[in-house]
Parts: C-alpha cells; structure tokens; sequence
C-alpha cells in the first residue's frame, strides 16, 4: 500500500510539472506573437513618413562564411557605404574615385585581396559589379547588395 501511496505523490507532482510548462509554453508563445505583432506595426507606422527605407545586405568573408543583413532599416537618400556601416563596422579611405572599403569586421588588409560590391539584378538572377565607389551609390527600397572579400 506505501509503494501505491508513493507512485501517486510522484505521478501528482509530475501532473504539476506538465500543467506549469504548459502554461509557460503558452504564455511565452503569446507573449512572442505580441511582440512580432508590435515590431511589425512598428516597422508600418516607420514606412509611413516615408523617410526610411529598407535594403538588404549579405557581407561574404570569402572563406565560406557568409553573413545577411534582410531588412535593413536606413533614411531615404543613404549610401551603400553608410548602409554597410549600420550593420558591420566598416574601415575605408578616401580616394579619387571614392570610398575603398578596406576592411569589414576587422577582415582585410591581405595583399592581393579586396572589398567589391555587388547588386543583385532581380532581371537577369545574377550579381552585377557596383557601377560607382560605395559611398555614391544611393540606395532604392529593397535592393540588395553583396560585399564580397576576394582575391584578384
């Protein structure tokens, strides 16, 4: 009778435990729900004075790894090079032809070896060359860029 009376006090508290995490996965969904919800009104209430925008930027170090920054938020009128420094800490020079990114995210600076952008080009499925320095290129809603670290 004592080893009946013990299995239903560990089969209680193990009722207790399922009926809490069911509670706290419930909450914590709600909770998740409630906050995408907020972000996403937020991100709406943004778009309405029309002063930002969002682009999209994958940084490929050029040893696999690759890193995508979807859905940056940048003002109208932004360049590439300023869009870049929102998400990766960027180093460049001034020159004639403008900005040269020499380093992202502390890579760079191997000889040989250099930062080039690209632009998607959503007509022909491809990546085209940047047609000027960074830091001139102002930036459309949506585009999306691919600074490559590579070798020539």
């Amino acid at each position: 009778m004592a080893q009946k009376s013990g299995w239903m006090w560990v089969s209680m508290g193990l009722l207790c435990v399922v009926i809490v995490s069911a509670y706290l996965a419930a909450f914590y969904y709600t909770e998740n729900a409630r906050y995408q919800q907020l972000y996403s009104e937020t991100l709406n209430e943004l778009r309405k004075y029309e002063s930002y925008m969002f682009v999209n930027i994958l940084i490929d170090y050029g040893n696999g790894t690759k890193e995508w920054h979807n859905n940056t938020l940048v003002s109208v009128g932004a360049d590439l090079l300023n869009a870049t420094r929102i998400v990766a800490e960027v180093e460049y020079d001034i020159g004639q032809y403008g900005a040269f990114v020499t380093h992202i995210n502390g890579v760079g600076g191997d000889p040989g070896t250099f930062w080039i952008y690209n632009m998607w080009n959503s007509t022909g499925s491809s990546w085209d060359m940047g047609p000027v320095a960074s830091d001139a290129y102002i930036l459309k809603e949506g585009e999306t860029f691919n600074w490559v670290y590579q070798s020539f």
